[in-house]
This record gives C-alpha cells, structure tokens and sequence, in this order.
C-alpha cells in the first residue's frame, strides 16, 4: 500500500510505501523544493471556513496555508503521536 504527499507549489503527488505528515523532497513537476503534505490534510486545509483565512490563502503554498492553520488553531494536530488511520 502506497501514501500520497501533494507538493505545496504545484498540486503534483507523490506516492512512497511509508505514512507520515510530511516528507521533504524536489518536485519532479515544478522542480521545486517543499514540504510535501500527506494528501489528508489537503481536506482539512479546504474545510477551514473562507472567513477565518487570511487574505492571500489561495496564493499561499499548501505548507504555509498548514503552518498558518496550526499556528492560528483553526486545525490541531498531534505532533508527537502517530497519524491516524
């Protein structure tokens, strides 16, 4: 079984056999290099409700829309144990 990651830069996925937040790669399609971010927590970042993102959002890169969200408590998110199911 494989894991998604999504490239904050450009929307591109990549697959890797091992589940964790966010691995740290250049991206094949952009060529930049970014904090890739398990599929998942694109869901998450989308539900945020449009009155509580920053002006800006949609231009962020999906690693500072997550960094803004954690930092702003609109997701929470336990670093220290593993991912849930």
């Amino acid at each position: 079984m494989t894991e998604s990651y999504i490239c904050p830069r450009c929307g591109h996925t990549e697959d890797r056999p091992y589940r964790v937040r966010l691995i740290i790669l250049t991206c094949p399609a952009c060529e930049k290099n970014g904090q890739f971010l398990h599929i998942s927590f694109r869901d998450q970042l989308e539900a945020i409700p449009e009155d509580a993102r920053p002006s800006g959002w949609r231009e962020m890169p999906l690693d500072e829309q997550m960094e803004y969200a954690i930092r702003e408590g609109l997701i929470e998110i336990d670093l220290t144990g593993p991912m849930e199911e």
